[in-house]
């Protein structure tokens, strides 16, 4: 019963501050259903503004904050912090928005999208898995996946083109398909060549657990991260760079 109530006092905020933004011109909606491994479902929006007075940071009067402390949820990530409605500048079919996925319970997990408000034509909305470099389009079919539990802030993201259609890298953004990364299991170290260009590398466990970070941004362009303490797994490396970002899993023995 205190689930339920968590999950109406939830929409009614979202459908409240729905309601502010609705007197708000020029904006453009889409709306999210996430349902848990326990069948609640959370209520999300994200509301593109045509005269671009949000960003895609923390704008007051059209981000609300996720208050509610469910076992398990979805929510938009702005700046590490968890919300259930952002508003961002101009549509773009090239912009991706992180979803955070934190789950007390394993199980099936559903993504569906609900509705499109005010879009002049119609446009795709997809579901884009980082862990598996794979897209799903949800106008018509929802993304279902059984669910590890886990904290999940780097995986999942609402985006609206799919990878054939993605616009074209800048030579800044190629430049992160340059940098090397490879596991040596004489030296149990993970070796990361930069050829200069500033990186975070971010190291998880397949249930989403943050491992470790490493700031890659000294003069060396070489680095030799130990990986000695780890014990025998599959882990997932996250380089990211200013534009862009990499994934990759390596089997650590």
């Amino acid at each position: 019963m205190k689930n339920l109530t968590y999950l109406f006092l939830a929409f009614f905020w979202v459908a409240s501050l729905s309601a502010q933004t609705e007197n708000k011109s020029n904006v453009q909606r889409v709306r999210i259903d996430f349902k848990t491994p326990e069948g609640y479902v959370r209520h999300l929006l994200l509301a593109f503004t045509k005269d671009g007075s949000a960003t895609d940071g923390i704008d007051y009067g059209y981000d609300a904050r996720n208050r509610d402390k469910l076992k398990d949820d979805l929510n938009w990530m702005i700046d590490s912090q968890r919300y259930v409605i952002q508003g961002v500048g101009t549509y773009s079919e090239s912009k991706r928005y992180p979803f955070g996925m934190f789950l007390t319970n394993s199980g099936p997990i559903e993504i569906s999208l609900t509705d499109l408000e005010h879009f002049d034509t119609p446009i795709s909305v997809f579901i884009y898995d980082a862990w598996e470099n794979t897209y799903q389009r949800i106008n018509d079919v929802s993304y279902k996946k059984t669910m590890e539990s886990g904290v999940y802030k780097d995986r999942f993201f609402i985006t609206f083109s799919n990878h054939k259609t993605h616009h074209l890298l800048t030579d800044v953004e190629n430049a992160l398909n340059n940098v090397t990364l490879n596991y040596y299991q004489n030296s149990k170290a993970i070796h990361v060549k930069t050829h200069g260009v500033p990186l975070y590398l971010k190291l998880y466990t397949l249930q989403g657990q943050l491992i470790s970070s490493h700031d890659l941004n000294s003069a060396s362009d070489t680095y030799a991260l130990c990986m000695a303490h780890l014990q025998s797994q599959v882990i997932l490396t996250v380089l990211e760079s200013d534009q862009n970002s990499r994934y990759n899993r390596i089997l650590i023995n």
